[in-house]
């Protein structure tokens, strides 16, 4: 009897630990957009320098402004993955020296489920320019030297794949 008991149990903790492990994918990607703005939050905080002549002056609060999601099969295993880019920016005064850009990857469960393979911070603006063989391209772009503050130019292109279940640069 005893044994039925323990068999029991790992098959919940084994259901548990799994259903824990998987999300619908609109959960899997609102925790990685409050992840997101967590972090951008206390870099902000850790930055800030509070000027004597502006005492109403608080270190900027970000929040996600937009997402692009594309599901593509990447992983080849017959399933829809996730691929998101996640756009973030300062609550009051959103422009494009306080924006920037995550993209996330989820892999696809089935029954829409999803667990997070990775995600890798992008410049202050960012697109999906392929997806083929399982290398993700994306092409990111920061602020040149002479850049002005509205438009940054200076593009670089970025590619992902999925290794051993976890998303890494590809060369």
């Amino acid at each position: 009897m005893s044994y039925l008991i323990k068999i029991t149990a790992a098959c919940l903790l084994t259901t548990l630990s799994v259903t824990s492990y998987a999300q619908s994918l609109n959960a899997a990607i609102n925790k990685e957009a409050a992840s997101g703005v967590k972090l951008l939050n206390l870099e902000s905080k850790k930055y800030f320098v509070r000027d004597a002549d502006y005492l109403e002056d608080e270190a900027m609060k970000f929040d996600l402004d937009n997402k692009e999601v594309i599901m593509k099969d990447v992983n080849s295993d017959g399933i829809q993955d996730a691929i998101a880019l996640l756009y973030y920016c300062e609550e009051t005064n959103c422009h494009a020296t306080t924006k920037s850009v995550d993209l996330a990857v989820f892999k696809g469960l089935g029954k829409n489920q999803f667990a997070k393979l990775g995600s890798a911070s992008l410049e202050s603006n960012a697109k999906i320019k392929s997806i083929n063989k399982g290398i993700i391209k994306v092409v990111s772009y920061s602020f040149g030297d002479t850049d002005p503050g509205c438009c940054p130019s200076k593009e670089s292109l970025r590619s992902y794949k999925i290794k051993n279940g976890k998303l890494v640069k590809a060369n």
